[in-house]
């Protein structure tokens, strides 16, 4: 079963990188593609999308002129099906056609489990050869305007990744398509107010310089907002501008006044009741046998309405670029996520550790299923080498985030310089090096969960940053004071006694109450040995799988040797040693030795007779020399003999026991 979640997970994990790929190739395509390419492009992408995505149809639709129906404009369709080409998708799929007009997704896994509402639809899709479909609606400026639909010949369940991705690729091409249709319609309205040019739209005029007077049909007169009656005059006709256009306009008639002949400038005027109106004129200039000016004679075109839709154009190309940047942050975002997958499989599939008869481990388990259904904040405590990764994936599997990826941080691996980059992101240019802008650990955690690996090591001024991160649910990327709202479960875990940690003052008194909300200690495997015949069985069936080995069992001696180390290492090392053991083994029966310089604890068959202290101080003797005579500290003398570091100091003294010389 593990094999075939697995598997499962690495086909999903496939289909999100190859959604990824499909972003990138559309956005670069459709960026720079003229408008005229644009139903080439379009096509040629279907049938791309269907190849990399493994489906069987792809149909593309435009909402009609009332707004209540569909109507196929691009299909793909594999050459055994039969493509979607139809006036009205209202008449086939009604359920689908109202879930799409109330501007929401259709989400079909298997078409026979549509509710009976759908049993037109279900007739139609089967018709079609479609047992599953993902259609999206186009909403662009808050208006629906078509949908694009993938579908397949089988069931197929899309999960919550293919359908973000599906659905940035839907927005791709609604924008392109709205884009189309914009400048569409620029081009008729040009084209309709050439041909009213050319149909007397046009409004002439003569200004003749050296009698200052001039001429104007009454087109132009109503294009300038003049009386059919009055004079007009140069100063007349400076009267009519713009205000701000009035300098420009002079210093283009000065030039022609001064030898330039030819005339095209574009500027405002202000009519009688306000109202303000873009303008073109041309014209030439006509010179007298001495080369001075005499005419000026042009034609001057109303253009406010071109000017209007030029704007619109640039508004909707923004628009476009704002939301190709969009989708290329959520490109970024689902990268990171998708390495963060990546880890999450690799870890899931090791050994199952925390399944326990001991009671420390049961008391354990009866702590994850109390805290991980919340969202309460968890501290683990525990030596290295005790599982307190698996512990926090245990207690995000536990909670309602497990469907998203919980996101991870080593504290003590990144250098202090880059701690808060790492965690709260960072904007390009934020600092020498940066260049280019980076999500945080904290952005990549919203909605699901964020583990704090050894939490101890962070500095102080990293664990300032943490608690308001912590406290107002906000952070800000380095470079950006813009607040960014999160909702992210913290799970922290530590070597460290905290406490002592904030008494000697490196570690913050706010913050570790903040993270110690609920506190759960992880014991040392040599408080449970009961467990380790379990977790040499679990890892050494992982490893004689992965090494392609035939290992029936492990040796009774060794097994033994196995329950009496010490193990300062824990779980790691107990890992470690079997992995060694697999690699070295020739034959069914596994022989594990221990690292050299190691203690078994376990009693002589034979015991030999002697005094007490004797006894205690060759038992002692022992255990010094396995530790190398190190008395304190994690794997010392004092912790495997269960005394305090000052009481083996004074037993030492009492028993004559001095470290040898060098």
């Amino acid at each position: 079963m593990e094999i075939q979640d697995k598997n499962i997970a690495l086909v999903e994990l496939e289909q999100s990188l190859k959604i990824q790929s499909l972003l990138g190739e559309l956005s670069n395509t459709f960026v720079r593609v003229p408008n005229e390419q644009i139903d080439q492009a379009v096509q040629n992408s279907l049938c791309r999308i269907a190849e990399q995505l493994d489906l069987d149809h792809i149909a593309l639709g435009l909402i009609t002129p009332d707004s209540q129906d569909f109507y196929s404009k691009y299909c793909y369709a594999k050459s055994c099906s039969k493509p979607w080409q139809a006036d009205s998708l209202m008449a086939e799929g009604p359920y689908l056609t109202r879930t799409l007009l109330a501007g929401k997704p259709f989400i079909m896994h298997d078409v026979d489990k549509l509710p009976h509402e759908g049993a037109v639809d279900r007739e139609n899709f089967l018709r079609y050869n479609i047992r599953a479909d993902l259609v999206f609606p186009f909403v662009v400026g808050g208006h629906l305007c078509g949908g694009i639909g993938f579908a397949s010949s089988r069931p197929r369940h899309w999960t919550n990744e293919t359908v973000r991705g599906l659905g940035l690729i839907a927005d791709v091409f609604a924008n392109v398509l709205e884009r189309k249709r914009t400048v569409q319609t620029i081009q008729g309205r040009e084209e309709q107010m050439r041909l009213a040019a050319e149909a007397a739209g046009i409004g002439l005029w003569v200004w003749n310089i050296p009698k200052d007077k001039i001429w104007a049909t009454d087109r132009a007169r109503e294009i300038y907002g003049v009386p059919l009656q009055e004079e007009l005059s140069f100063q007349r006709f400076l009267d009519c501008l713009h205000p701000d256009d009035k300098q420009s306009v002079n210093e283009v008639v000065q030039r022609i006044l001064q030898g330039e002949n030819q005339l095209r400038h574009e500027y405002r005027v202000l009519h009688a009741d306000g109202s303000e109106h873009w303008v073109c004129a041309t014209g030439r200039c006509q010179r007298s046998a001495s080369g001075l000016p005499e005419l000026l004679m042009g034609a001057t075109l109303n253009i406010t309405e071109v000017r209007r839709n030029k704007i619109e154009l640039e508004r909707a190309n923004a628009d476009l670029k704002l939301a190709l940047e969009q989708i290329g942050s959520l490109k970024d975002q689902l990268q990171h996520e998708n390495i963060y997958l990546r880890h999450e499989i690799s870890g899931r599939y090791a050994a199952e550790l925390n399944s326990s008869n001991s009671p420390a481990m049961r008391r354990i388990q009866e702590q994850i299923e109390q805290v991980g259904p919340t969202l309460a904040t968890v501290l683990i405590i525990g030596e290295t080498g005790t599982g307190k990764e698996r512990l926090a994936t245990a207690l995000h599997e536990a909670s309602p985030r497990k469907d998203r990826p919980m996101i991870r941080v080593n504290c003590a691996a990144i250098p202090a310089a880059l701690i808060e980059s790492e965690l709260f992101g960072r904007e390009k240019g934020a600092y020498t090096g940066a260049l280019s802008r980076q999500v945080g650990r904290f952005e990549l955690a919203d909605r699901s969960t964020l583990f704090l690996d050894e939490v101890g090591e962070l500095p102080l001024e990293a664990q300032a940053k943490l608690l308001r991160a912590l406290q107002e649910k906000e952070i800000e990327r380095l470079g950006n004071p813009k607040p960014i709202k999160i909702d992210v479960r913290v799970i922290a875990a530590t070597n460290r006694n905290l406490a002592n940690e904030v008494a000697a003052g490196r570690f913050r008194e706010d913050l570790y109450y903040r993270l110690n909300v609920f506190p759960i200690e992880l014991p040392p495997l040599r408080e449970r040995r009961e467990d380790i015949p379990k977790l040499v069985e679990a890892f050494v069936n992982e490893f004689a799988l992965s090494m392609d080995k035939n290992v029936d069992g492990v040796a009774k001696a060794s097994m033994e040797s196995l329950r009496c180390y010490a193990w300062p290492g824990n779980i790691r090392e107990l890992r470690n040693i079997v992995e060694r053991a697999v690699i070295l083994a020739k034959g069914p029966i596994l022989k594990i030795a221990l690292p050299n310089g190691t203690i078994q604890t376990t009693t002589p068959a034979k015991p030999a007779m002697g005094r007490l202290e004797d006894v205690e101080r060759d038992y002692i003797l022992r255990v010094l020399e396995a530790t190398g005579w190190r008395v304190r500290g994690q794997g010392g003398a004092a912790e495997i003999l269960g005394l305090k570091p000052s009481t083996l100091e004074s037993r030492m003294i009492k028993l004559n026991i001095h470290r040898p010389s060098v």
